[in-house]
């Protein structure tokens, strides 16, 4: 994808309130890995996002521990460390509501919890 491209991966899942990821999210992220290693030339930020639920403070710092996790997992597929950067955003940049009028909105919640990665450089 052309620099600036920002891509969700899907099926990237973590433990409740851990940055652990789980088992599915391990094919997906092979395939990344593949794609990384054939393209050495190719840098990526992974960014780590929350729903609303906690501090601010804690958000932020559950989202930087879950994309450095993702980084740690490409590097353990032979990804150069050079190719990849983390940084969470913590619940700053929601896909959907958190709440609808006021109500908790799960689904809203569920979309903002994800993953994704940005091209720096090609």
């Amino acid at each position: 994808p052309p620099v600036g491209t920002i891509v969700e991966i899907p099926n990237i899942l973590y433990d409740f309130n851990k940055a652990s990821l789980q088992s599915v999210s391990f094919p997906v992220l092979d395939s990344l890995a593949s794609l990384l290693t054939a393209n050495p030339n190719t840098v990526i930020e992974i960014r780590s996002h929350t729903d609303d639920i906690g501090s601010d403070a804690y958000n932020l710092d559950l989202s930087n521990r879950r994309a450095k996790s993702v980084v740690d997992y490409l590097i353990t597929r032979g990804v150069n460390a050079a190719q990849l950067e983390s940084k969470g955003y913590g619940e700053t940049l929601p896909l959907e509501p958190n709440k609808i009028k006021g109500k908790d909105n799960p689904a809203g919640r569920a979309k903002n919890r994800r993953t994704e990665f940005k091209v720096l450089k090609n």
